[in-house]
């Protein structure tokens, strides 16, 4: 007797979507990696599709059936990567337990991911600085960090944690840009470890925005 719902679809059928998803997804992959190993050697700007699609074991037309050129492919990887940022900066705010501990625990998970993205967001990062695509994203990507910052920060407020006398989106913008010019220049140039770069801006986040609240000793990570 026929039932109101689809029945499921057959095991084969199935396994060979999931096959061809994973395909494709390695396919991507693989050409980022090439685009980044080839942008490690010269400006990314000087690449060519040709050269991309053959440093991933690609024809020029196969790169076309992924992405529609080559700042198509940054922009997404660049998107990618944005969300694990977010999910670390969440530990602050939407996280639980002391001031102190909550803005460590998301530096150091917004450091981290930095790190081991860090060819990819340097190339980004200078790309943005001649393509306006890439720069709109780029922007758009800061821009929310800063908003959500900024909100936070008129929460602690609200319950008197961050002092009235500061500015919420001035606050923000100043202190997101500056987690992300120490990214850019530490790590993405391979200056400093990912430890030494949140010694160094978590104290300056607690610092600015929990004056009075948290302890002096406080202040460095790992204390």
């Amino acid at each position: 007797m026929a039932t109101a719902t689809e029945p499921p679809a057959p095991r084969a059928a199935t396994a060979r979507r999931e096959g061809r998803r994973k395909k494709r997804e390695q396919a991507r992959g693989d050409v980022l990696r090439a685009a980044l190993e080839l942008a490690e050697n010269g400006p990314y700007r000087d690449l060519t599709v040709d050269e991309i699609a053959r440093a991933a074991g690609l024809s020029r037309s196969a790169f076309y059936t992924y992405f529609r050129d080559k700042h198509d492919l940054l922009r997404e990887a660049v998107e990618g990567v944005a969300e694990e940022l977010f999910r670390m900066a969440d530990r602050w705010w939407s996280g639980e337990g002391p001031p102190a501990e909550r803005v460590r625990g998301a530096i150091e998970g917004v450091v981290a991911v930095y790190a081991g993205q860090a060819s990819l967001l340097r190339v980004a990062t200078e790309v943005s600085t001649y393509d306006d695509e890439v720069r709109e994203v780029w922007l758009e990507i800061m821009q929310r960090f800063i908003a959500a910052t900024a909100e936070h920060i008129r929460s602690e407020q609200a319950v008197g944690l961050v002092p009235d006398i500061l500015d919420p989106d001035g606050t923000a913008e100043a202190l997101v840009w500056m987690a992300e010019r120490c990214n850019y220049i530490y790590l993405g140039r391979g200056e400093r470890t990912p430890e030494e770069v949140v010694a160094t801006i978590a104290p300056v986040w607690t610092a600015a925005l929990y004056p009075g609240v948290i302890p002096a000793d406080q202040f460095t990570p790992g204390r």
